[in-house]
C-alpha cells in the first residue's frame, strides 16, 4: 500500500513540475529560423497581435493531418501570425511547404531552427505537433501537444 502511495506521489510531483515549467512561460520563445526562401526570421520580427506557434516535423503524420486541416480551415488563422518551426533540414521542409502550399499564405512563416533546438527546449516539447497560442497582447492562451482534436484547437483560435 505504501509503495503505491509513494509511486503516486512521485508521478504527481513530476506532473506538477512539468505543468509549472511550461505555465511560467509568458512570452514567445526567442526563436530564429531559416525560411525556405533562405531568409532568417526571428521572434523580434513578429508584429503585435495574436500568434500561433506550431512546432512540427514534416514527416510526422499528426503534423501533416493538422496542417492539412489548418489549411482547409484557414479562416481561423487568417488574422493571426502563424509561425511553423521545425528542427528538420530544408530537404525535408521544402516538400512539406510545397505540398500544403504554405507559401501562398502571407501570414505564415515556415522555417527550420536547425540543430539549435532552442524552441524545443524552451517549451520542453516531447510530442508533435506542439501548438502554442498567444493573444493580441502576447500572453500565452493555451498549448496543445501531440495529437489533439482539431476542433478544440480551432475553437481556441476563434476565441482570440
Amino acid at each position: 500500500m505504501f509503495r503505491y502511495f509513494l509511486i503516486s506521489l512521485i508521478l504527481l510531483s513530476s506532473a506538477a513540475t512539468f505543468a509549472q515549467s511550461t505555465a511560467g512561460l509568458k512570452s514567445i520563445a526567442p526563436f530564429s529560423m531559416k525560411l525556405t526562401n533562405g531568409q532568417q526570421y526571428t521572434s523580434a520580427q513578429l508584429a503585435k497581435g495574436p500568434v500561433v506557434l506550431i512546432y512540427f516535423s514534416p514527416d510526422c503524420e499528426h503534423c501533416q493531418d493538422f496542417t492539412q486541416d489548418l489549411v482547409k480551415n484557414y479562416n481561423v488563422v487568417a488574422n493571426k501570425q502563424v509561425v511553423m518551426v521545425t528542427f528538420q533540414n530544408m530537404d525535408m521542409l521544402r516538400p512539406f511547404v510545397s505540398k500544403y502550399k504554405l507559401a501562398t499564405f502571407p501570414n505564415f512563416k515556415v522555417g527550420t531552427e536547425g540543430s539549435s533546438m532552442l524552441v524545443q527546449r524552451y517549451y520542453q516539447i516531447r510530442y508533435f505537433p506542439y501548438i502554442v497560442i498567444y493573444d493580441k497582447n502576447g500572453k500565452m492562451v493555451k498549448t496543445f501537444e501531440g495529437e489533439q482534436p482539431h476542433e478544440e484547437i480551432f475553437r481556441t483560435l476563434k476565441a482570440i
